[in-house]
Order: structure tokens, then sequence, then C-alpha cells
């Protein structure tokens, strides 16, 4: 009796095993989601399929490609069953592939040079001679002109050694005085002593301490922000400027919609090595991925600014109307209602999405 049921478990055991599905799995390198670790492949997606795989008892033969498109590519041609990785869930792929539900969300993040490239004189140049400071720099003269037609208007009058009654010659006079003024405090051997002129020229001593303190303020404040944070500082500053982010990918499309001038390369850590070395003015890709790359020494000149933004979300790719997807999304709620999947977070990125 023990015998028959003994045989009976190796049977079940090998009956099990026999029915055991193949299917066929695609996906790249992308840190923290897919990579080679020791001679074994690993990451939170490839973790997360290995414990879907068990769920859904299918075995899996797997399959390396290099970008995100032929991901989606090898699905959509049906040379692969599921994409396994960091791929955003977007209207255009899904025209052409399946998704399972979301088992990640992840915004984009843009990473510029830690001093942006406030070193260079024309960065020191193009920072001050914007529209605003170029404006009030005319007012300044604008209002300059009026006091110095004033004073001369007064002085010319009573003091024509100092200011001569041609307007020009006095208007030069006056104007030098004027510029004295305001950055010195005052004129050597020269000014007003009619009391017309001498009441003009005390609103314009006192007029001049405030100028001088605004506008030292806010150059010192522009070159400050310049140097600490660079040019671009948020999303709608990438238009026009030369950004770098992986080929093929969703952040290609985001881009664009910005209007940037986008540098597509293999990687991300392709992509970090191009801005490093200047050939680019920043980096945007998903979030996740920027930062686990920018732990690394070599990325330690490099920076995230402006937080997340765009935030999409990251299923496996499977070929439209896959058998398998109605099982793949009840074993992803299976793998969130038992903790699976937040002790998966919790191992490779430290908290809680």
């Amino acid at each position: 009796m023990r015998l028959l049921v003994v045989l009976s478990l190796l049977a079940a055991s090998f009956l099990s095993t026999a029915s055991a599905e193949t299917v066929q799995i695609v996906t790249r390198n992308v840190e923290p989601f897919s990579f080679e670790q020791d001679g074994k492949r690993t990451g939170f997606a490839m973790e997360l399929w290995e414990n879907l795989a068990r769920e859904l008892n299918v075995d899996a033969t797997l399959t390396l490609v290099d970008t995100p498109k032929q991901m989606v590519e090898a699905v959509a041609a049906k040379t692969a069953d599921v994409g396994v990785g960091a791929l955003s869930i977007t209207a255009e792929r899904e025209k052409i592939i399946d998704f399972s539900q979301p088992f990640f969300a992840a915004g984009q993040q843009i990473v510029v040079p830690r001093t942006g490239d406030s070193g260079s004189i024309w960065s020191v140049v193009s920072t001050v001679l914007n529209w605003r400071f170029v404006g009030s720099f005319a007012l300044l003269i604008f209002v300059m002109l009026v006091i110095s037609h004033l004073v001369w208007m007064f002085e010319h009058k009573v003091n024509e050694d100092m200011w001569p009654k041609p307007y020009v010659a006095g208007m030069w006079e006056s104007f030098w005085w004027s510029i004295s003024t305001l950055l010195v405090g005052g004129a050597d051997n020269k000014g007003p002593i009619g009391v017309g002129g001498r009441l003009v020229a005390i609103a314009w001593m006192l007029l001049s301490i405030v100028l001088v303190s605004l506008l030292t303020a806010s150059f010192a404040s522009t070159l400050t922000v310049n140097t600490l944070q660079g040019d671009i500082n948020s999303p709608k500053d990438l238009e026009g400027k030369s950004v770098a982010t992986v080929a093929g990918s969703a952040s290609v499309t985001i881009l664009n919609n910005l209007r940037a001038r986008v540098q597509g390369f293999p990687n991300v850590r392709a992509a970090l090595d191009a801005l490093k070395a200047g050939k680019v003015k920043a980096v945007v890709y998903d979030a996740p991925i920027l930062k686990y790359a920018l732990k690394e020494e070599a990325y330690s000149g490099l920076m995230p600014i402006a937080g997340e933004f765009d935030i999409s979300n990251y299923g496996l790719a499977l070929q439209q109307d896959s058998p398998l997807r109605e099982r793949v999304n009840q074993a992803l709620l299976t793998l969130s209602e038992n903790g699976t999947t937040e002790k998966l977070r919790e191992k490779y990125f430290g908290t809680t999405e």
C-alpha cells in the first residue's frame, strides 16, 4: 500500500512537470529591473517574473535584446510571448501589443551636471544679458537722462562753467555727474549750486543708494542661481536644448513634445556618459533607472533636478489577445496581496511605491 502511494506521488509530480507550459520571454539590460549578476539574471522585474512563473506553473526560455523598441517588436512579431523589464505602457505600443496590469509607476527625471556650465564666460554673459536685465538697464539709462536734463536745466543758468549752455555739451557734463553720483556717490569738484539743481541732486543721491543695492542683489542672485543649477531647472527649460535619452523609449516621445533636440543612446549609461563629456545639456529618462545609475562613483558629478514628471506605468508586454493575459493579471494581484511585490520594491528601491 505504501509503495502504491509513493508511486502515485511520483506520477503526479511527473505529470505536473510534464504539463508545465514553456513561454519565451524577452528582456534587456536595464538596472535595477533586469541585469546580470554573478552569472544569473536578476533584478526587480526578473524576480517578479520568477514568482509569477511559479504561480502560473510555466517554464521560460530567455532572449536578450538591446532596446525597449526591440522588446516590443519581438512580442509583436510573436517571437516572444512576454516582455519583462522596465517597459512603459503607452498608447502607441498598445496598438501592436497588449500589456498586463501595471506593476510599477515611474516618472521622468532630468539629470544635469552639478555645476551646470556656469564656469564658461559665455554662460555668465548669456545669464546676464537676458531681456529682463536689458530692460532694467534701459530704464536706468532713461532715468539718468531725465535727471541729467533736470540738473542741466537748473544749473546752466547759474553755473555755466560746470554746465555749459549748449545742450549737447551741457548734457554730457550732466550725464557724467549722474553716472558718478550713482556709482561712487558724486563727482570730484563738480556739483550743483542752484536751489533747483541741489534738490534734484538730493533726490538722485537717495535714489542711487536704492538702485545700486537692488542691482547688486539682482546680479548676485542671478549668478548664484546659474552657478548652483545651470540653465535647466524644469521640463519647460528643455525646449531647444540637446537632451540624451534611451533610443526607442517612451522618453523620446515626451522629449519631442517638449521640443527638445533629442539624441538617442543604446542605454542609460551611454546617455550619462554623453552628458559627462559635455555632448548634451541633460539626460531625461525613467527616474528609478537614472537614480540607480547615479549611485555609481563615475556619475558623482551629475545630479537629478526638478522632481519627477510625466508619470507612467510599467507592465509586462504580451502578444495581442494573448491567452496568458488574464492568468498573468491574476498572478500579479496574488503577488501584490501576499506582499511579494512590496518586498521586492523594498529590496531594490528601499521604499515602497
